[in-house]
């Protein structure tokens, strides 16, 4: 399997995002940004796949196609033959979307959001968060802890800064995502007992960013799908503030290797590695 077939919704909503912006800028944990409302579908139209759909997605979206194809292009070895420090180096679907929107002179999209970086204590160290603030001039908003994917190995907060960004611009909500650590260097339960304490510390600093504490959701899109359900989890356990939601994209759920999307993946990575 790829890098990219772990993180490949992260890539998506950069590139759907950059396809309804005219404008640009460069966004850091220190940089803010601003938006026009205007909303085209210009670039989308652009991206087109070079061959036709795959079996195993045959109403794939053109666009989609083309990052995936963008991404085989690159001709890294799958994960399963490297450790986790090269799987780490292999390119992402945010490298193929950045590429493709480059090739079709399509503009990096631009939010309504301001970001910060912050390091918080968990047990055994630290953790940065990116804190995406929208500019909307509220005196506090809700918040949204995200978690990103990767496997639990890979993947870290740039290559969902898209997912992360877009969340807080169409939401309305303040998105905190969570750098936890990862494993192999940080075994198991490393990573679960750091989404939970970051969750732990906005609830009970969430007036410090601007955070309404009453208002607090868990999101994740794979791996981080599974750290949104078990933080949930937790809490409920601990007799915690419980989330007022939970959005887990394609989360890591179940163990039955057998169900119609599992078995999709695997015609999928087979796909991919040709």
């Amino acid at each position: 399997m790829k890098t990219g077939i772990l993180t490949i919704a992260a890539g998506a909503a950069l590139l759907l995002s950059a396809c309804q912006s005219k404008t640009t800028t460069n966004g850091t944990d220190s940089t803010v940004v601003t938006t026009e409302s205007t909303v085209t579908d210009t670039g989308m139209k652009a991206i087109k796949p070079a061959g036709p759909a795959p079996a195993w997605a045959p109403s794939i979206k053109p666009e989609m196609q083309a990052v995936i194809e963008k991404l085989a292009s690159y001709g890294d070895k799958p994960i399963p033959e490297l450790s986790a420090q090269q799987a780490r180096k292999n390119h992402t679907p945010t490298d193929a979307v950045m590429d493709l929107m480059a090739e079709n002179g399509i503009a990096k999209p631009v939010f309504n959001v301001d970001t910060m970086g912050k390091d918080i204590a968990v047990a055994g160290g630290m953790v940065h968060v990116r804190i995406y603030t929208p500019k909307t001039g509220k005196a506090a908003y809700p918040v949204i802890v995200y978690y990103h994917g990767g496997g639990f190995v890979i993947a870290n907060l740039d290559v969902y800064d898209a997912s992360a960004n877009v969340l807080a611009h169409h939401t309305e909500a303040i998105v905190v995502s969570v750098a936890y650590r990862l494993a192999p260097e940080n075994k198991f339960p490393t990573a679960h007992n750091d989404a939970y304490t970051a969750y732990e510390w906005v609830v009970n600093n969430a007036a410090s960013i601007k955070g309404d504490a009453k208002k607090i959701a868990v999101a994740g899109e794979s791996a981080g799908g599974n750290l949104a359900i078990n933080t949930a989890i937790k809490a409920r356990d601990k007799g915690f503030m419980l989330p007022t939601a939970i959005l887990a994209v394609y989360p890591v759920a179940g163990s039955d290797m057998n169900t119609p999307s599992y078995l999709k993946m695997r015609l999928q990575n087979l796909w991919i590695n040709l």
